[in-house]
């Protein structure tokens, strides 16, 4: 019969308890999102985007953007589409009008292929837009829906193809 010692037993548990403990996954709070550093630097990067939506950082938000943009606006149109170009003036054509803003992302799966990510979330928020006819007055707005955001690995960073 083996005996230990209690500092060997603790010592054994511990190995164990470490060992069990590497074999499940760590998801980050709230979701079934796997915590890896590179999940980490995508969510990094939806955080920022949303920072900077609510700031109504236009510069800021195109430096999230990739040089590969491409943006279809929903519509089987191919007059309302546009690129990497493009989406600065969208942006601040859109975000000029902006009175105020609250808007969450809730995280629902990431998916990374390679260089891409897509990444599907539930969008939640409000917005009041000033309107252009001065009889119609400002007009209120509100988001809930899901979306699906596509990044691409751009050296160590995450940046926006679609979706912004």
């Amino acid at each position: 019969m083996l005996r230990l010692t209690p500092i060997a037993a603790l010592a054994l548990g511990a190995m164990v308890g470490g060992a069990a403990g590497c074999a499940h996954p760590s998801f980050f709070p709230g979701t079934t999102i796997v915590r890896t550093d590179e999940n980490k630097k995508i969510i990094d990067t939806i955080d920022l985007y949303r920072q900077r939506l609510t700031q109504q950082n236009v510069d800021g938000l195109i430096m999230l953007a990739s040089e590969h943009y491409r943006e279809d606006s929903g519509t089987p149109r191919s007059d309302d589409d546009y690129g990497y170009n493009g989406l600065k003036e969208v942006l601040r054509k859109r975000l000029s009008r902006l009175r105020s803003i609250w808007y969450e992302i809730e995280l629902r799966d990431i998916e990374v292929h390679d260089r891409l990510a897509n990444v599907d979330v539930f969008l939640n928020g409000s917005f009041e837009l000033g309107s252009t006819a001065p009889e119609v007055g400002d007009r209120y707005h509100r988001v809930t829906d899901y979306h699906r955001f596509v990044l691409e690995k751009d050296g160590d960073k995450w940046k926006f193809v679609s979706g912004m």
